[in-house]
């Protein structure tokens, strides 16, 4: 009995299983040792899309796009930017409107002049960078070519002949220029009278603008003049080389007028892509004091990604000086693409887009009324001053002195229109106007160094002209923007790497379930 009450007790293993309870350990003990190739994909599957869409969201895909990104903006050959920078594929039209004067004889008699505005006289205009040289500092140096073609569908029915009296710049600029020496003042008068040079004159549009006006004074002087001649006149550089007067005279397809430009490409960082490094390799001028003869800003074609809402800067060749675009307002291009607006303001002539402390900007005695720059050391002495068209956002008496001004915003505003994380311009309407200082010269009690020619005109900015330059970005272009914007902007990447990690996560847990579900 003993022994087997021993034996008995060392066989007992607890209370029996029933058969549920033997089967489904069985199936567990099955589940766990294998797995079968549909467990395996769900996991693999899970854990790639589940670790790609998180890598993702923590900054590759930021980082793979910044690459992308730069690579497509830098100025680099080949490049999709460079062959865009290089030859450039926007649209492109200059217009011009000039002042016809319509009482020359009561002007000259010190009459406030009566202008008549004509226009649009339009051309179609092209650019094209030349003698590339691309240097180690992440620099590339070129001469900017450009050529205008007459369009006459957008001219309307204005055409290159039709004619208009406009104030004779010449004498007007050749009196300026040795206002200062009555000697000369008379021995120019007396010249002016010999050649019957005339206050104002009869021309047409062609000649105004590339083909270039005929005149006495410029003709003496480039065949007469030589640095041995009048020595102790000094006139500025570049003024005997034209034998005729035109706004764009042997401008029209010149490898040099604007100049040799150095600007960053952008290779090292796309912060300063665009910006002028040097301008006829140097970084300042000699046509203002310093300050504002620092060469800055962009070039004017682009500028660097992530524009904020305060100001841009270009470096003007015409001006001779950086001017300054204001933030305006959000806005939309015509291809609804969305953009910043840049506009010109009244602080946009002056340093720093400040009015005081423009002293930099005054040219001997000569400073400018607001809104206006004195732009005679850049334009080889003339007593030129620059605005916006009408004398918008300029001192209004410079309205009130003549008959003619309608100033305007929708019309004679200049602005910019950038797309500000790219820093692409896709709207742009570039407009100037060139004005004439013209005053008297009524000589001493003696009559000497009085001008005949100008001793009884009033003085008076006289509006000569105003021109703008337009641009758009076309069709397929902005189909690209638009594209890239959605790429940049859009929080459906978000959500699709957020959704990759969810279905990486399901899937994970799918397998698991599959692999360990218990029936």
């Amino acid at each position: 009995m003993g022994t087997k009450a021993g034996m008995d007790n060392q066989g007992y293993t607890g209370p029996e299983k029933t058969w549920e309870e033997a089967e489904h350990e069985t199936v567990k003990t099955k589940a766990k040792g294998k797995w079968t190739c549909c467990q395996i994909t769900l996991l693999v599957l899970g854990c790639m899309c589940a670790v790609v869409g998180i890598v993702m969201l923590a900054g590759a895909y930021q980082a793979i796009f910044d690459v992308i990104f730069q690579n497509q903006l830098q100025l680099v050959p080949g490049g999709r930017a460079f062959d865009m920078w290089r030859t450039t594929p926007v649209p492109l039209f200059l217009s011009f409107y000039f002042f016809n004067l319509t009482n020359p004889k009561e002007f000259e008699n010190g009459a406030v002049p009566l202008l008549e505005e004509i226009g649009p006289y339009c051309y179609r205009e092209y650019h094209e960078k030349q003698n590339l040289t691309f240097y180690p500092n992440y620099t590339v140096s070129f001469y900017q070519q450009r050529w205008w073609i007459w369009d006459q569908d957008k001219s309307g029915n204005r055409t290159q002949e039709d004619e208009l009296i406009i104030l004779n710049t010449v004498p007007v600029s050749a009196a300026w220029s040795v206002r200062n020496n009555n000697a000369l003042l008379s021995g120019l008068s007396a010249f002016l009278d010999q050649v019957d040079e005339q206050l104002t004159l009869t021309t047409t549009v062609g000649e105004l603008v590339f083909e270039g006006v005929e005149d006495p004074l410029l003709t003496w002087m480039a065949k007469n003049f030589n640095n041995t001649f009048l020595p102790n006149l000094d006139l500025p550089p570049g003024l005997t080389d034209y034998d005729k007067f035109g706004w764009f005279y042997k401008r029209n397809r010149s490898l040099t007028y604007d100049g040799l430009w150095n600007m960053y490409t952008g290779e090292d960082t796309l912060d300063n892509v665009g910006t002028v490094d040097l301008w006829n390799q140097r970084n300042e001028t000699d046509y203002f004091e310093t300050p504002c003869n620092r060469v800055n800003g962009s070039a004017g074609e682009m500028w660097p990604p992530n524009q904020q809402k305060d100001a841009i800067y270009f470096y003007s060749s015409d001006l001779c000086m950086t001017m300054k675009l204001f933030y305006e307002k959000e806005t939309r291009d015509p291809n609804d693409l969305p953009c910043y607006r840049y506009e010109g303001t009244n602080h946009s002539f002056s340093y720093d887009g400040i009015l005081d402390g423009d002293e930099c900007y005054c040219i001997g005695e000569t400073c400018a009324p607001v809104g206006t720059l004195n732009a005679e050391s850049c334009r080889m002495g003339a007593p030129a001053f620059i605005s916006f068209p009408h004398f918008y956002n300029a001192d209004p008496e410079l309205v009130a002195n003549v008959t003619g001004m309608a100033p305007d915003e929708e019309k004679h505003a200049f602005y910019i229109d950038l797309l500000p994380e790219t820093g692409t311009p896709v709207s742009v309407a570039a407009r100037m106007q060139i004005n004439m200082h013209v005053r008297p010269y009524t000589g001493n009690k003696l009559g000497f160094g009085r001008v005949r020619l100008l001793a009884k005109v009033s003085e008076v900015i006289l509006p000569v002209l105003w021109f703008e330059e337009v641009a758009g970005l076309p069709e397929d272009l902005a189909k690209e923007m638009n594209t890239l914007l959605f790429i940049m902007n859009s929080p459906t990447i978000t959500i699709i790497f957020s959704v990759m990690v969810g279905l990486g996560v399901i899937g994970v847990f799918i397998g698991l379930i599959r692999h360990y579900k218990v029936c």
